[in-house]
């Protein structure tokens, strides 16, 4: 007799659930370790094993069929004739219900005209005629309105004068409202200011370089399939060095031999051009200048923000060709500055934990350790729409086969972390990431050199909204309780996973700095070998190998990430409290102190961890 059974609901077919030729009862078996055999006398599954693989497989026939019902839910007809009754609110639900039914009485109790003179007045003009207000003010004033309500003041746009005057009884909540109006064309007048420098850090010794191909085995900065990662290894370079990491330098003279270090310093850097001579002070001036900006032209916006530091190596994507020997000067003052020139920071660090022991010994004993390190998060990138299409009937289909109701996807990235009961905790999801500031400097004289980049995306967050494609799949999502490797449902309506990125962060604090050792462990969805009815079922990734692991070695200052959360919780209108003097005229913050930190990290990296290729050379 079978230990149990499941009976298939009579709303569903049995190709739907199963698949054909019983194709996910294999696959549950598999799943399970039990056995399963649909019987037909009874329109029900027997399934035999013990009873926790038998519960296993229950819930995943039970997945099976919910995932049919959100797949029809939008297409079930609404009727109001014998229609089931509306149930009754619970209290929760009646609370929340009242908040909004009470905020949008207070957003119209401040619309029009008062019906009396107030006693405060402000005007706040807009220079730029050419912003169109419907931008500024949001759909139908949804901005506007929302300003309206929060500061209890009229507000009404003039088009002539192009000004909007506010008008309340309250003088501190009309200055608030004048404020945020102000703030909100702002952010609607400034573009992100977008800079990229590359340069080096001045050398002591003047040296020729050359390019040299990407070693056998070098592991590129991103993810790419194989025939992508084929091309890129062959095109991108390196420049020249010598075994142990360092550029090749120019030999001494035999005038200089017997001279102490100082005097050599100066005999070298006669070698030099009076720019070059000024390169690190240059290099300082203008980094400072394209990050104010830079940071000045972000500050308003409602956006998840993000700097950091990374330390590796540089790979040149995009560089002028040439033979032989390259001047430094050529190399520092005519190429890298280049609009043309590209080039991307490759970590280089290790391709094991073992690797990095080195490293890790010197991090427990000069930092201090978080208690949760190290941390492990998931991220999944995807293509999506932003909500579900809508599924026509037959009828409709038939008269709409001309019209397209294709929507443009976004390509977004779900940031997870999981409880201790291996289900979804806290999540966000970010789409339209851009670089807004890329410095990047190259070190000749160690193994590494650094990259600063400041970074936004837009966040979007959904834990009170089930009905997107992106909650629905964060639902599924779960943990192995013997690997801790996700499980996950590929095939989700209207979201198109490709890569799930495995995160474990060893994280450290030094000197109000937090210093990042991270492995990614990535797999690539489209690479796994799953047919068409697999995707259907959960995918448990303990039974893939990654297709790429990669550790980086990164560095952030702690007062960075406070201060860029106070952009998350923005109302309209409002800014946040940091200002880019904070980051970089704020006495142990500034351009000045962040070179001098990362040069050294780039100076004990190079003393405890050789680039992964050189130690294996050797």
């Amino acid at each position: 007799m079978p230990a149990d059974c499941w009976m298939l609901p009579p709303e569903c077919t049995l190709v739907d659930v199963l698949g054909k030729n019983r194709f996910k009862l294999d696959e549950i078996c598999s799943e399970t370790s039990t056995s399963l055999n649909y019987n037909e006398a009874k329109n029900q599954v027997d399934i035999w094993g013990d009873r926790e693989s038998v519960n296993r497989a229950k819930l995943l026939l039970d997945l099976i069929v919910q995932r049919l019902h959100r797949r029809d839910e939008p297409v079930r007809r609404k009727t109001k004739k014998w229609g089931k009754p509306e149930r009754e609110l619970t209290e929760k639900e009646r609370k929340r219900a009242g908040r909004k039914q009470l905020k949008e009485e207070e957003e119209r109790a401040f619309q029009g005209y008062p019906n009396r003179p107030l006693s405060y007045n402000a005007i706040v003009p807009f220079p730029n005629k050419n912003i169109p207000m419907n931008q500024v003010f949001g759909v139908k004033e949804e901005f506007l309105n929302q300003l309206r309500a929060d500061c209890k003041c009229f507000m009404k746009y003039n088009e002539n004068t192009n000004a909007i005057s506010v008008t309340g009884e309250n003088a501190d909540k009309v200055n608030e409202a004048a404020a945020r109006m102000r703030n909100l064309y702002l952010k609607n007048a400034r573009s992100p200011h977008y800079a990229t420098l590359r340069s080096f850090k001045q050398p002591k010794t003047n040296m020729r370089v050359k390019y040299r191909n990407l070693p056998q085995g070098f592991i590129t900065p991103r993810y790419a399939p194989p025939d992508k990662e084929e091309h890129i290894l062959a095109n991108n370079r390196l420049l020249e060095s010598m075994v142990t990491g360092v550029v090749a330098r120019i030999p001494d003279s035999p005038n200089l031999v017997g001279l102490d270090n100082e005097d050599n310093d100066d005999n070298a850097k006669s070698d030099f051009s009076d720019e070059m001579q000024q390169l690190d002070a240059k290099n300082e001036k203008k980094m400072t200048g394209a990050l104010e900006m830079g940071l000045e032209s972000i500050r308003l916006n409602q956006e998840k923000i993000r700097m950091k530091i990374r330390i590796g190596q540089i790979v040149l994507t995009d560089y002028p060709k040439r033979q032989g020997n390259i001047t430094l000067e050529d190399l520092a003052i005519k190429i890298f500055p280049h609009r043309k020139f590209k080039s991307v920071l490759a970590p280089c660090i290790g391709r094991s934990e073992g690797e990095l022991h080195p490293l890790f010994e010197w991090l427990t004993s000069n930092c201090i350790k978080f208690t949760d390190s190290p941390r492990t998060s998931y991220t999944i990138e995807a293509d999506q729409y932003p909500q579900f299409l809508p599924r026509p009937s037959a009828y409709a289909r038939r008269e709409q086969q001309t019209a397209s109701m294709e929507q443009d996807k976004w390509r977004t990235i779900i940031m997870a972390d999981f409880t201790s009961d291996r289900r979804v905790g806290l999540w966000d999801l970010i789409a339209e990431g851009q670089d807004i500031v890329t410095i990047s400097i190259m070190d000749l004289e160690s193994y590494y050199s650094w990259e600063l980049k400041l970074q936004t995306a837009k966040r979007f967050s959904s834990f009170n909204n089930r009905d997107t494609p992106h909650s629905q799949f964060v639902e599924s999502l779960m943990l192995d309780p013997e690997t801790n490797r996700l499980i996950l449902v590929p095939n989700a309506r209207d979201y198109e996973p490709h890569l799930i990125t495995q995160k474990t962060k060893w994280v450290y604090a030094l000197d109000g700095w937090i210093i990042e050792v991270c492995s990614d462990e990535v797999w690539d969805i489209h690479r796994l070998g799953l047919s068409k009815d697999r995707l259907d079922l959960p995918v448990n990734l303990s039974r893939f190998d990654p297709h790429r692991v990669i550790f980086k070695f990164s560095i952030y200052h702690e007062k960075w990430v406070t201060r860029f959360a106070e952009n998350l919780s923005l109302q309209v209108g409002e800014a946040p409290n940091w200002t880019p003097v904070q980051f970089l005229a704020n006495g142990d913050e500034n351009m000045h102190e962040i070179i001098n930190f990362a040069r050294e990290m780039t100076t004990m990296l190079s003393e405890e961890v050789k680039p992964f290729y050189e130690s294996h050379a050797l």
